[in-house]
């Protein structure tokens, strides 16, 4: 036995993808800490490890195990790795595993045995002439194993049945003495609990991949806005609406809520404001991200309304600490000039400002968001309604929309 093809059902099981053929590009993925790990541990592996100071104190195995959660880019991130270091990549061919699932789990012990007589065939001197095509091309093994699979095989977790295969007779393989490296992907913490006295006897690393986080979240949708200015939406509302999302379902909701934009109304210049349009796909649920069931549900209006309203509780607290501070009416003065106008009067300066002089501040708002020098009309009017300038423009833009679009209703309801 030379290769892996010579595994029986190996290659109707697996397929192997050449570097050319990886499409991904590095903009495309969202740069963790945690992948640091990854492609650190792959650049000591796939380098010459006979002469490295660890194996001193460990004896490498050439396989890691990372937890993720639905929709973390992951997968894709490997796949960009061995794209750009020229390597081969060995997955799992789920179109022919879905066909014949249980010929598959039939299948897949001998198969992770193949790996091992691989190693004995070159070991008892068979080929001694010419080492064999796999252990002469360094090579990366990602299995990922999804969710699904538990649907339709009848062993209920493929990694605890990989752990057993492999400590059968205790002659587990060492993938890197084949120049491989395996790369296993679980979706679900309860696969790796059941294993969790045995994880290092198999793997070298334990990756968890933590769901991204306030911040995290918050900066792809602006990266998002950045990158396409003409899309307007509210960041801080959209953020705390995909608490527990993860990248790909957040990506896939604003293609969503722009590709409905583009259906509801015809684009202009100026502004395509989407953040009704995103909140409604996910209060309705006519967005389902793909995360688990208990990480699905998003912050309801009373938990988001509960959250500004501690912030604002925390801004009333500090603003009084700061009052009792000032000495003299000077201070008084400056503290009534910063301080914001109630919600309730800045929305009908908005109308007013939306009714009498809509197009022209869109246009001036449009300006100062690029930094373009304002005219003296622009000047003119902008002193009517200087309000706009406590906001940022994006913000601006929104609320300036929405005044719009409550005066174009009760223009209808009067039949104006």
């Amino acid at each position: 036995m030379k290769d892996l093809n010579d595994i029986p059902e190996f290659s109707k099981y697996f397929q192997v993808i050449k570097p050319s053929e990886i499409y991904i590009n590095k903009e495309d993925i969202f740069y963790r800490d945690k992948y640091n790990e990854i492609i650190n541990y792959l650049k000591m592996i796939l380098s010459n490890h006979e002469d490295t100071l660890f194996k001193k104190y460990v004896e490498p195995s050439g396989a890691i195990l990372v937890n993720i959660s639905p929709g973390t880019d992951v997968i894709e991130y490997i796949k960009l790795i061995t794209k750009n270091y020229y390597l081969d990549i060995i997955e799992l061919n789920d179109r022919e595993i879905f066909k014949t699932p249980d010929d598959f789990v039939k299948n897949f012990p001998s198969i992770i045995t193949g790996f091992r007589e691989i190693k004995e065939s070159e070991n008892s001197g068979d080929n001694v002439e010419s080492s064999s095509e796999l252990t002469s091309q360094k090579r990366v093994l990602l299995i990922d194993q999804k969710p699904e699979y538990k649907q339709k095989f009848k062993i209920n977790n493929l990694l605890e049945e990989f752990v057993s295969i492999q400590q059968v007779n205790n002659t587990h393989i060492k993938f890197i003495d084949l120049n491989l490296v395996l790369v296993w992907i679980t979706h679900e913490l309860e696969d790796v609990k059941a294993i969790s006295r045995k994880i290092y006897n198999e793997f070298d690393l334990f990756i968890k991949i933590p769901i991204l986080d306030k911040i995290e979240r918050e900066t792809i949708l602006r990266d998002f806005l950045e990158r396409d200015p003409k899309i307007v939406f509210d960041i801080n509302m959209i953020t705390n609406y995909t608490e527990k999302w993860e990248v790909k379902d957040i990506k896939q909701l604003l293609k969503v809520g722009i590709f409905k934009h583009f259906i509801n109304s015809e684009l202009n210049e100026t502004s395509n404001e989407i953040t009704d349009i995103l909140t409604e796909l996910i209060l309705s649920g006519e967005y389902i991200p793909n995360i688990n069931t208990s990480h699905s549900q998003p912050l309801s209006d009373s938990e988001i309304n509960d959250s500004i309203s501690d912030e604002k509780q925390v801004e009333i607290i500090r603003i009084s600490d700061k009052n009792k501070k000032i000495k003299d009416i000077g201070g008084f003065v400056d503290d009534i000039r910063e301080s914001r106008i109630s919600d309730f009067m800045l929305n009908q300066l908005y109308e007013n400002a939306a009714s009498m002089n809509y197009n022209e501040l869109l246009l001036i708002i449009d300006k100062l968001n690029k930094k373009e020098p304002l005219e003296d009309n622009d000047r003119k009017v902008l002193a009517k309604y200087p309000f706009v300038l406590n906001d940022t423009p994006a913000l601006a833009q929104i609320n300036l929309e929405k005044a719009k679009k409550r005066v174009d209703l009760i223009k209808q309801a009067f039949g104006k």
